[in-house]
């Protein structure tokens, strides 16, 4: 901001004052003469389709299913004077496993990899012409055939348990109406849209399924259409994250301790684990599909742009401040003054409101986001940690096999938030010493 830059004649103009500068981009803010943000490029860093990673969330979620089955019903098999020769209590013994209580749950929990694998057909079969017509007559006959099922299996379910266990099977479905009414795609869609970089922001509120874009051309008023268009992405995607991490930690984990029977034992606390572990993997494993580096990029850039600002306290009547303009983009150091209070502008560039505490959350988030990949590889990593910690310690064959098997997903979703975090840590340490030369 202090002037550095030499005239025509090789003079070097005196410093500008804040309120100067403030006046500058105030009186010529369409000029051109104002520089953003020095971006980088964030690298193509591979991520799973949708048809792939929700077949391994099937997989892994009806793996954990039959793992907590295996807790409930374990058998002493391998003893000589056992009654049972299987590892699990098959369907001629006391302990019973419920069929359609299982399809039931393989359906809720398969319900999106079958409406990726039709869209997917549908995209593959049908010219572009009919692919509209013949995308909403099989998504409908998806919706169908899913909603038969579910219908089907409850009707079975509850000829032989009581009526109560109808809220414990139904109680997930009932909050999804009360968080995503009336989006019904929700239930079988995990992102609505995807970014393909080229398009601006400029009608994403008049057209709420359109994907979202950053754009470096614009003025203060833009940035903060921006912001908000993201912010509200952005919840809706952990919206989603947290009920659906929730409903399969629910519908594998809880709802078979729910059905078994009065008269059986089992390993509370064994259980309970597993159905804690459960939920902290599929919560990560939707983080790393519905936040990849590119989206974060897209929420940095437009959060450099945003800047904040910082209230100052104490004597502030003699410094030379500007009243705040909602058009004018300040730059760093600016002192301006909003609601009778005074105010610094933090960042590259500033567009924010004074005070607005969501900006300030924004770029608390989203300036730096390898800070929040790191906080998920070491949740991940102490998920890693105290797994092999509990498969040191138990000698139970039931307990092994489900450690190592549940084992085997979080390796590779603690291999995805390494390489994530890696290469963003590198990528905006990058950034910041570009913005700090051009400064």
């Amino acid at each position: 901001m202090a002037g550095g830059r030499r005239g025509a004649a090789g003079r070097t103009p005196p410093p500008r004052t804040f309120s100067e500068d403030a006046d500058r981009l105030s009186a010529g803010k369409s000029s051109g003469r104002y520089v953003g943000p020095q971006h980088v490029t964030m690298p193509n860093i591979p991520m799973d389709s949708n048809l792939i990673f929700e077949f391994m969330m099937f997989c892994y979620t009806m793996a954990a299913l039959f793992l907590q089955y295996l807790h409930l019903y374990r058998t002493v098999w391998w003893l000589p004077h056992s009654h049972n020769s299987l590892a699990m209590a098959s369907h001629s013994n006391f302990y019973l496993i419920d069929p359609y209580l299982v399809l039931f749950i393989a359906t809720v929990l398969g319900r999106r990899l079958f409406w990726t694998l039709v869209t997917s057909f549908s995209n593959s079969l049908f010219p572009n012409f009919a692919r509209k017509y013949a995308d909403k007559t099989l998504k409908t006959f998806v919706v169908v055939c899913v909603v038969i099922t579910l219908l089907l299996c409850t009707y079975q379910i509850f000829q032989n348990h009581p009526i109560v266990n109808f809220f414990y099977l139904c109680y997930p479905l009932s909050v999804y109406f009360i968080l995503f009414w009336p989006d019904f795609m929700a239930f079988f869609s995990l992102i609505p849209y995807y970014e393909v970089p080229g398009i601006r922001l400029d009608d994403s509120r008049a057209r709420p399924h359109r994907p979202l874009y950053h754009s470096c051309v614009g003025g203060a008023e833009s940035i903060r259409d921006e912001v908000d268009a993201f912010k509200t992405d952005f919840n809706l995607r952990m919206k989603q994250i947290l009920f659906n991490s929730l409903l399969n930690a629910y519908y594998a984990g809880f709802v078979p301790c729910c059905f078994a029977q009065n008269t059986l034992h089992y390993d509370v606390y064994w259980v309970t684990q597993h159905l804690g572990c459960v939920w902290v993997s599929c919560f990560n494993w939707y983080i790393v599909q519905c936040y990849p580096p590119r989206y974060c990029d897209l929420l940095h850039k437009t959060a450099l742009h945003l800047g904040k600002w910082i209230r100052l306290e104490g004597k502030t009547a003699h410094l030379p401040y500007t009243q705040w303009t909602s058009s004018v983009i300040w730059p760093h150091g600016s002192l301006v003054k909003h609601s009778r209070e005074i105010f610094r502008a933090e960042g590259v560039s500033n567009a924010a409101v004074p005070g607005n505490s969501t900006h300030s959350r924004f770029f608390m988030l989203f300036s730096n986001p390898s800070t929040l990949a790191c906080l998920l590889l070491s949740l991940q990593s102490l998920l890693v940690v105290a797994q092999l910690f509990s498969l040191l310690r138990t000698s139970e064959w039931q307990n092994i096999v489900s450690v190592a098997l549940l084992l085997f997903g979080n390796y590779y979703i603690l291999f995805k938030l390494l390489r994530d975090y890696v290469i963003m840590w590198k990528v905006y340490r990058a950034e910041q010493l570009i913005q700090d030369t051009k400064n």
